[in-house]
């Protein structure tokens, strides 16, 4: 705590006078810098955040929680899982039993390949799956299918189109061995907004994928309540089936997992040294502060002032710009990444320009999620490196020599 004398110095430092204008400029530049570069970083983070968020669940949209691969008796398996999720008290969306094939899609003169995904109508709901009201409760007959909306475009096709599947069974014919074909109706056309997804996948029932796969291994897909839970329920599923291969989501996407998490962290990292560039004007104005006071700290000393309270004056001085730059940084942060969406539209009328177009990112707006962990970590980590910067100065002012700076008064 400071005492009424320390209190009344300190006051007179944080107001420099009219001469000391270049102290001014320092002080402002510095309040500026930690401002901007915390505001930034919150900004920056928050719609990363939701990048991050948006982008997973639009993956989730369609790769399930959990995959649990080869099965060969259906039920069993199934109904096993059943009780070992129901057993351990786990909450779950959906079970499904698919498997996957390969095909060739005709439609005129124009190809594509795809992957035939097979859902079984009586342990799956593909309404929850692909979380698309318009899908309605759909149940594919045999002649029936639904494809992407990328792959509805490139191949120019519409509802209720009829279009040629080839598949890589073949066949005997008097000619000789050709692919099995088969003839199907579009009744829906899904989008996803994973490029990947929209562009390549056939959905059906599981007597048609069986038709396009040549080996009978089916999956069962889990998607469960709490995501979070994707790792615990995978080793809990693998330690009651040592003939089934197991993975989570994050095992499909382990690279592009990572390269989320790694951006992430480089960008945070980049962004805090806009703060710790800001700090040196902390340490800047500090040191002129203590060469422009250096009689008057001598004389302090005189007076009985301890090295420890001298410190303490100056390390408070610079201590209070980090700590104000902060706090209107994280105001200014959060306000911004709040109506984000807002400003991108307002700039967007103004200069007559597409400011994020969804045709390129896939998303209506521009997402953002603060995180209150993240807000306190670039607080904390400000408000610590303009202290440690304050530390620097305020140690030399507490090793001014009163016999030398009074010598000549």
């Amino acid at each position: 705590m400071l005492n009424k004398s320390e209190k009344l110095i300190l006051k007179g430092y944080l107001k420099p006078k009219k001469k000391e204008g270049i102290l001014k400029i320092i002080s402002a530049f510095s309040f500026l810098g930690i401002c901007l570069g915390v505001a930034t970083l919150i900004i920056v983070m928050s719609v990363m955040n939701g990048f991050r968020d948006e982008l997973i669940s639009k993956l989730l949209s369609f790769q399930p929680h959990i995959t649990v691969e080869n099965i060969k008796k259906n039920k069993e398996d199934y109904n096993k899982i059943l009780n070992i999720l129901d057993k351990n008290n786990i909450k779950y969306n959906s079970i499904s039993l698919i498997q996957n094939g390969s095909g060739l899609i005709l439609k005129g003169n124009l190809s594509q390949g795809v992957i035939f995904k097979g859902y079984d109508n009586e342990f799956g709901n593909l309404q929850k799956v692909l979380k698309q009201k318009k899908f309605g409760d759909i149940n594919f007959s045999n002649d029936e299918i639904a494809i992407g909306i990328n792959l509805a475009n490139k191949l120019n096709l519409n509802k209720n189109d009829n279009i040629i599947l080839l598949s890589s069974k073949t066949e005997t014919s008097p000619i000789g061995t050709l692919p099995q074909s088969y003839k199907y109706k579009i009744v829906f056309l899904f989008e996803t907004g994973l490029y990947e997804f929209d562009s390549n996948y056939v959905i059906g029932n599981l007597d048609q994928s069986n038709k396009f796969s040549k080996l009978d291994n089916k999956e069962i897909e889990i998607r469960l309540k709490n995501i979070n839970k994707s790792k615990e329920v995978s080793r809990l599923l693998k330690n009651n089936f040592n003939d089934k291969q197991i993975y989570h989501w994050t095992d499909n996407n382990k690279t592009f997992y990572d390269a989320l998490r790694v951006e992430r962290n480089v960008m945070f990292i980049i962004l805090t040294l806009i703060i710790i560039v800001a700090t040196f004007n902390i340490i800047s104005g500090l040191t002129i502060l203590v060469k422009n006071k250096s009689k008057e700290i001598a004389i302090l000393k005189t007076l009985g002032f301890s090295n420890f309270s001298i410190s303490k004056i100056f390390l408070i001085t610079g201590s209070s710009i980090g700590i104000l730059g902060t706090g209107f940084g994280v105001f200014l942060g959060v306000l911004v990444s709040y109506y984000i969406e807002n400003i991108r539209l307002f700039l967007s009328d103004v200069l007559n320009i597409e400011i994020f177009p969804a045709e390129i990112y896939f998303l209506s707006k521009m997402p953002t999620n603060l995180d209150i962990k993240t807000i306190l970590l670039i607080s904390i980590f400000s408000i610590l490196i303009s202290v440690i910067a304050s530390l620097i100065p305020a140690i030399k002012a507490s090793k001014v020599d009163p016999i030398i700076n009074l010598k000549y008064e």
